[in-house]
C-alpha cells in the first residue's frame, strides 16, 4: 500500500457530523456539565467556593467533547491533534485534591458524551453526583478545633484550665506553648463529639490568668 493509498484511507474512512447532530451532542454535554456544576456548588465549602473554577469544569467538558468529535470525524486530524496536544503544558497548581477529582470527572464525562453513549453518561454522572452529595452531608465522628488561649500578667492555672475543659471534649493535646515575662499563649488541638459549645468559652474565661479564648474549626487540609 502506497503513501497515497494510506492518506485516501484516512480521508474516506471518516465520519462527518452535521450541524444538528453536533448541536445535540453539545447540548447533552452541557446538561451533564450542569450536573457537575451543581454537585461542586452543593458539596463545596461556601467560604472557599470558586465560581469561575466551577464554570471552567463545564467548559472543560464541552472542550473535551469538541476535541473528541474532531478526532473521531477524521483520522488524519486525529494524528495532528495528538501532536498538537502533546506540546501543551499546564503549569497551574491545583491547591485542593478535590478540585483535581472534579477535573478528571469532567473530562471522563466529556469522553462519554462525545462517544454518544448517553445512557452511560447520564447514569455515571448522576451516580457520582449522588455519592459526592451524600458523603458531604455525613458528619464526622469527631469535630476538631484549635483552641488558642492567651494570658497576661499572672500565669494561667493549668490544672483549673484542664478541669474546666474536660467535660466538653473527647481528647486534648497541646500543640504549641509560648511564655515570656508578661504574656503566655497555648494552642491546643481539641476533639469534641458535637458542635462547639459556646458555654465552654465563658467557663474558660473564669480561669485565673486567661485573658482571651479563640476557637478555630479544622476542616480537611485548611483551617477555617
Amino acid at each position: 500500500m502506497s503513501k497515497e493509498d494510506v492518506l485516501n484511507y484516512f480521508y474516506t474512512n471518516s465520519t462527518q457530523y452535521g450541524i444538528k447532530e453536533t448541536f445535540i451532542i453539545l447540548l447533552c454535554g452541557l446538561a451533564v456539565g450542569m450536573v457537575i456544576y451543581l454537585t461542586y456548588y452543593i458539596t463545596s465549602e461556601k467560604i472557599a467556593y470558586n465560581r469561575k473554577f466551577n464554570w471552567s469544569l463545564v467548559t472543560m467538558l464541552l472542550i473535551t467533547v469538541v476535541v473528541m468529535l474532531m478526532i473521531s470525524s477524521n483520522i488524519a486530524i486525529s494524528l495532528g491533534m495528538v501532536g498538537a496536544l502533546s506540546i501543551v503544558r499546564f503549569r497551574t497548581a491545583v491547591k485542593d485534591s478535590r478540585d483535581t477529582m472534579f477535573i478528571f470527572w469532567a473530562m471522563a464525562e466529556g469522553l462519554c458524551v462525545s462517544s454518544r453513549n448517553y445512557r452511560m453518561s447520564v447514569t455515571t454522572v448522576l451516580f457520582i453526583a449522588a455519592v459526592l452529595i451524600v458523603s458531604s452531608r455525613i458528619p464526622g465522628i469527631w469535630n476538631k478545633y484549635l483552641l488558642i488561649v492567651t494570658g497576661e500578667g499572672e500565669p494561667i492555672d493549668r490544672e483549673r484550665f484542664e478541669e474546666v475543659l474536660k467535660p466538653f471534649i473527647v481528647s486534648f493535646r497541646i500543640r504549641t506553648a509560648n511564655r515570656d515575662a508578661v504574656h503566655e499563649e497555648m494552642i491546643c488541638e481539641i476533639k469534641t463529639k458535637g458542635e462547639l459549645n459556646l458555654n465552654v468559652i465563658d467557663e474558660l474565661m473564669s480561669v485565673p490568668g486567661i485573658q482571651s479564648v479563640n476557637w478555630v474549626a479544622e476542616s480537611g487540609e485548611t483551617v477555617g
